[in-house]
């Protein structure tokens, strides 16, 4: 299911970000009866003036909305600016971390069972986290290093007490 509305680009001064709003309306029609998340903070395909699509979340704002950030980048690309009325196209991310998962990861994950349990055991923002950091690299060859360095530490981590500073290799045993 898709929804189309057009929202106001504004600006979040104390968290310094531009976004856009939803309404409250507009959340309840992705709502599942069998979820008990919050209604405003959910995952999806955002797409601006049939020009640029991008998967992200949107977050409450109060007042009974919810904003998703909108990155400087993507303004220019759509030819908008802070103020400006924009076409907004959602459709809600079934996807389970929110963007495709670099096969790299998914080959070093199969590889190592440990690893894969520890990487299950983690809350989905920092599975997210972490697959995120790995997209970032060009090369399939850094995607795999980096792959195996996440996991390496993970292993190294304190069982259920896993920070992002253990993956990034600091404060480990």
């Amino acid at each position: 299911m898709k929804i189309s509305f057009k929202s106001r680009i504004e600006r979040l001064d104390y968290l310094k970000l531009n976004h856009i709003t939803v309404t409250e309306a507009q959340l309840l029609q992705f709502r599942k009866d069998s979820e008990h998340s919050s209604v405003y903070n959910q995952r999806f395909i955002i797409t601006i003036n049939d020009k640029v699509t991008w998967r992200g979340g949107s977050v409450s704002l109060g007042d009974n909305k919810a904003y998703i950030t909108i990155s400087t980048a993507r303004m220019k690309k759509v030819f908008a600016a802070l103020g400006d009325i924009v076409q907004v196209e959602l459709e809600r991310d079934d996807s389970k971390y929110g963007f495709d998962v670099p096969e790299e990861f998914e080959e070093v994950l199969n590889q190592d069972v440990e690893a894969k349990h520890q990487f299950e055991s983690l809350t989905l923002g920092k599975q997210r986290a972490i697959i995120y950091l790995v997209i970032q690299l060009k090369s399939s060859q850094k995607r795999i290093e980096k792959s195996l360095f996440f996991m390496e530490n993970l292993k190294r981590a304190p069982k259920g007490q896993v920070t992002m500073r253990h993956v990034l290799g600091k404060d480990l045993p």
